[in-house]
């Protein structure tokens, strides 16, 4: 098969979305279909060259902004730039499918397919409009966060599902359900997300240090974790909490921090890189993910590959990856108390910690390999290519 790929960003470091949409074209490519991918370059991302994918970058040049998504403009023009291009490429390169990744991807791939009569696949991983009432208003309050894209998303995530396309591919039945809940009359292939495996050497395990990986927007929930640690501290002086990431929550959240005196216990470390994540990952007793509003949440895979335990909250999709008491802990979102004890039978239990870790590995080999997300992928490539002519 061609296939046509459309992402803005198309990084393994840059997001989780884009991180399994970079998985599913080296899959594709492995198996000898040949992929075109047409995104928006990253300032200061490198970009390796491998067989079978074709990298076109169009502009504008991005900056990444942690957990804040590219201006209104930039959606106007990647959208214009990757209609041009994917004109061109359809034309010369006989595409089968076209596959997009949100917003402004899937705008163009609409486009293409009414233009060119080819199918179109879009990817959905959340539709955040469904994250309660006050959603776009809490965003809107974050720091540095685009007044014309807090207006804009709600109305744009609507159009979104009525878009052309032949058919929705998700990661989770939890986005399923709000997608149908959002009107969806088309087929939705739920298609749970997988990760690479990563190396990292001999690292020194720290039985008192915990890690968040992800945005810092507010949806993550992370007051609950900082008021856990607080909590926990009267016990063990020493715990501590990195912070992995970046975005436009962290200004309150180190205000937060040092209301209540704990610097030396939580750490900001922003952006790092792949090695460095996996690092941090395999030094610490477990993943703290307390978010209240996911699609999936990629890094607990990563979690697992590492065996360590995942505490979440109980929300699905967390609530279905995590097993509680098997692989993890599922705790309520805003009982900090629990949170807290959570943390601290982590470390007075090592042993349970670690069986834990290996259950969620198990979990990770068994469910959510990379071999069969591209199977499943394939297959509704397959199912969509006949059909897509009676449509």
């Amino acid at each position: 098969m061609n296939i046509l790929l459309l992402s803005q960003f198309f990084s393994t470091t840059r997001g989780g979305g884009e991180y399994v949409f970079s998985i599913v074209a080296k899959k594709l490519a492995e198996n000898d279909n040949k992929v075109f991918v047409i995104t928006n370059k990253i300032e200061g991302e490198d970009y390796k060259d491998l067989k079978n994918i074709q990298v076109i970058f169009v502009p504008p040049l991005l900056q990444y902004k942690g957990g804040l998504p590219p201006g209104f403009s930039d959606n106007i023009r990647y959208a214009i730039n990757a209609i041009k291009q994917g004109l061109k490429i359809i034309k010369n390169e006989k595409i089968d499918i076209i596959h997009s990744n949100n917003f402004a991807p899937a705008l163009a791939g609409s486009i293409l397919s009414s233009l060119t009569s080819r199918p179109h696949i879009t990817t959905v991983h959340d539709i955040f409009s469904l994250c309660g009432k006050n959603y776009w208003k809490e965003w809107g309050r974050q720091s540095d966060v685009s007044r014309m894209n807090v207006w804009l998303a709600p109305f744009f995530e609507k159009f979104m599902i009525k878009l052309r396309y032949h058919c929705i591919h998700t990661v989770s039945d939890a986005t399923k359900e709000d997608l149908l809940k959002f009107g969806a009359k088309k087929p939705i292939h739920v298609i749970h997300n997988a990760i690479e495996s990563t190396q990292v050497g001999n690292t020194k395990q720290n039985p008192l240090q915990f890690v968040y990986v992800g945005r810092l927007v507010f949806y993550k929930n992370l007051e609950v974790a900082i008021k856990a640690v607080d909590i926990a501290r009267k016990t063990e002086p020493e715990i501590k909490l990195i912070l992995v990431g970046s975005g436009p929550h962290r200004r309150t959240l180190e205000e937060m921090v040092k209301k209540l005196g704990l610097e030396k216990n939580i750490e900001f470390k922003g952006y790092v890189t792949a090695e460095v994540k996996s690092r941090i990952i395999s030094e610490s007793a477990a993943l703290v993910f307390p978010s209240l509003c996911e699609g999936f949440g990629l890094v607990i895979l990563e979690a697992y590959e590492k065996k360590k335990p995942v505490l979440v909250s109980d929300i699905k999709p967390m609530s279905d990856i995590v097993s509680d008491g098997v692989t993890g802990h599922v705790l309520d979102s805003r009982d900090e108390k629990m949170w807290a004890q959570a943390l601290l039978d982590t470390i007075k239990n090592p042993e349970q910690a670690k069986l834990t870790g290996q259950s969620g590995y198990q979990k990770l080999v068994t469910q959510y390999s990379q071999e069969s997300m591209y199977q499943k992928i394939v297959k509704m490539y397959q199912e969509v290519m006949p059909a897509h002519k009676s449509l």
